[in-house]
């Protein structure tokens, strides 16, 4: 079965600067027919993921090596479907659909946008409209969607809430994702004593270990000033809150839900739905099979 257009399947690849996750996506349902997770290993650059994703991708591809595939990236995407920046997976830069040709790679967007467009089609964008999908992972960055379409902004740059706004009162103060994102979490918790392999696992214990708690809730709380940021400049009709960290509930979640509020000017906006994803994780590799189907593309420029 081909992906030429929703109704079909296509591989959807949501490279992320920890993990890699791909599925095969059924397009008419959203449904992740089977998937599998690779390390992206960033040192290595863009070829050495490259080398991994095609054993991962013909696994995906057993009975079809014609299936499309789509790609997510945590980098500026032009309009054209073209990588402008490498900062997170160096290397990362270009026309993935000519350097990746061999996987059948026919679109490739921002993870945030391809996240969005799988909102906005099969969870609660489907219910608002306009809304603002927010991605927490690795890092912090959001999109605006209207009439179910994404928008990327003149340059695609239209993403950059995490390294855009910064918490401190100084101009060299860290950007919200260092302190909202998974390495800013595990960083502060390292740093009050506490000892940890990943974010999630703090995340995990801030129900009953102090210096979790205490971590999780001052990262919950910047992640909602940047919340409140979005409803004060673009007052959409909710912000839907995904990726890996998003999707989780508890004290970071509740932080940052209280600190939205706090922050949000107008009083008519200040109860705005705040939700979390409704597909969760795998909302980017929906989104980048999506993309693949023909879904959220925008013409070349």
């Amino acid at each position: 079965m081909s992906s030429t257009g929703v109704g079909g399947v296509a591989v959807g690849i949501d490279v992320g600067g920890t993990k890699t996750a791909l599925g095969l996506v059924d397009l008419s349902s959203g449904r992740v027919l089977a998937s599998l997770e690779i390390p992206s290993e960033p040192p290595l650059g863009a070829g050495a993921l490259h080398e991994r994703l095609v054993a991962a991708v013909a696994q995906l591809r057993a009975e079809d090596n014609e299936v499309a595939a789509g790609v997510a990236v945590p980098e500026l995407v032009s309009p054209g479907g073209l990588v402008i920046t490498d900062v997170v997976i160096p290397g990362l830069l270009g026309d993935l659909r000519a350097t990746w040709a061999d996987l059948r790679v026919v679109a490739v967007e921002s993870d945030v946008r391809a996240a969005a467009v799988a909102e906005a089609t099969f969870g609660y964008g489907r219910t608002f409209d306009p809304f603002a999908f927010v991605s927490v992972g690795t890092g912090v960055s959001y999109c605006v969607v209207w009439g179910g379409q994404p928008w990327a902004g003149v340059h695609g740059a239209a993403i950059l809430i995490g390294s855009g706004i910064v918490v401190e009162d100084s101009a060299d103060g860290p950007p919200l994702e260092a302190v909202a994102g998974g390495p800013g979490i595990l960083a502060r918790y390292r740093a009050l004593g506490g000892e940890a392999e990943r974010a999630h696992d703090v995340v995990a214990r801030a129900g009953d270990d102090r210096l979790a708690a205490e971590t999780v809730v001052a990262a919950g709380r910047v992640l909602g000033f940047g919340l409140a940021e979005i409803v004060n400049m673009i007052d959409p009709a909710a912000i839907v809150v995904g990726g890996g960290l998003g999707s989780v509930g508890g004290p970071y979640w509740d932080a940052a839900v209280e600190a939205a509020r706090e922050r949000t000017w107008a009083y008519v906006a200040r109860e705005v739905p705040l939700v979390r994803s409704e597909l969760g994780p795998d909302a980017g590799l929906i989104g980048a099979a999506l993309v693949a189907g023909g879904l959220g593309r925008r013409e070349t420029p």
